[in-house]
């Protein structure tokens, strides 16, 4: 999934939402007629076109978010482990796509299941539901639908904030913030350790790294500012003899940052040398 195509899914959603709802409303009719009722509903036609990808799109959208945003995605997974969305929209997605299978049967059945329809609703075991046994809350569903589309919008306007701070040389839509962080939590690891530094400048150190962390996981980073408590802290570890594995660390993440904003050499923006021509050398007159 590219960041563009989060704001089709949300779309999808939307539309996947929409039809739910209209089923809810009319779910007593429907029990009565049959749910291939609401395959003609008003909004049926583009919900079920997007209830067909729905599980990939899920998918796809968890793994880009793990890979970007890690509150966005323990929300994310604790939507689906809690809520059981996926598994939800699944079921109605499959009685869905049973009930639109379904042969039509002979007159004579027809008649019968026109007579038995009429019956009272009470009759013909009202706690079943709607999806017969599958155990499906509906409105539940509907619910985590919207959470859902509210996590894929706010996803997008950070993908779409960061593409739009892109410019010519430098792209920090090509950091990935999770792997800033990581390089980060193992200097503060080894850090830790540290027998040559006072607990003050420890103290220190440790504010400038969870300070950079801290905004390398906010909605839109400023890079220069984790840059720069990065390089603090460098200056500080290079000249411990102690401490190679942290400094080692913190230089591998403001390569890492600086390696994958910057797509042109500088150089290429920078005004061309001046030509100096060169003096012959003075020659011997040959008379």
């Amino acid at each position: 999934m590219e960041w563009y195509e989060v704001d089709d899914f949300k779309d999808r959603l939307a539309q996947i939402e929409q039809f739910f709802i209209e089923i809810a409303a009319n779910e007593e009719r429907l029990s009565i007629f049959g749910l291939k009722r609401a395959l003609v509903l008003p909004s049926a036609a583009p919900a079920l076109e997007a209830l067909k990808t729905f599980t990939e799109d899920f998918s796809a959208l968890r793994q880009y978010i793990l890979r970007v945003d890690r509150v966005l995605a323990q929300e994310l997974e604790q939507l689906d482990s809690e809520g059981r969305l996926v598994e939800q929209v699944s079921l109605i997605a499959l009685r869905l796509r049973m009930v639109e299978a379904r042969k039509p049967v002979n007159a004579g059945i027809a008649t019968v299941n026109r007579i038995f329809n009429y019956l009272p609703y009470s009759w013909r075991g009202k706690g079943k539901g709607l999806f017969g046994e599958e155990p499906v809350s509906l409105h539940k569903t509907i619910i985590n639908l919207a959470r859902l589309r509210g996590i894929a919008g706010i996803f997008y306007e950070y993908l779409s904030n960061r593409t739009i701070s892109d410019d010519e040389v430098f792209k920090p839509s090509n950091v990935k913030p999770e792997r800033v962080v990581d390089l980060i939590d193992q200097a503060l690891t080894e850090i830790g350790t540290l027998s040559s530094i006072s607990p003050k400048d420890l103290e220190r150190i440790q504010g400038y790294l969870l300070e950079a962390k801290k905004e390398a996981l906010s909605t839109r980073p400023s890079w220069s500012k984790i840059i720069g408590a990065l390089v603090i802290v460098a200056a500080i570890t290079s000249g411990l003899a102690d401490a190679p594995a942290a400094a080692k660390n913190v230089k591998e993440a403001i390569e890492y940052i600086l390696g994958s904003s910057i797509t042109k050499p500088l150089q290429k923006f920078l005004p061309p040398p001046e030509e100096k021509t060169i003096p012959e050398p003075p020659g011997r007159n040959v008379d």
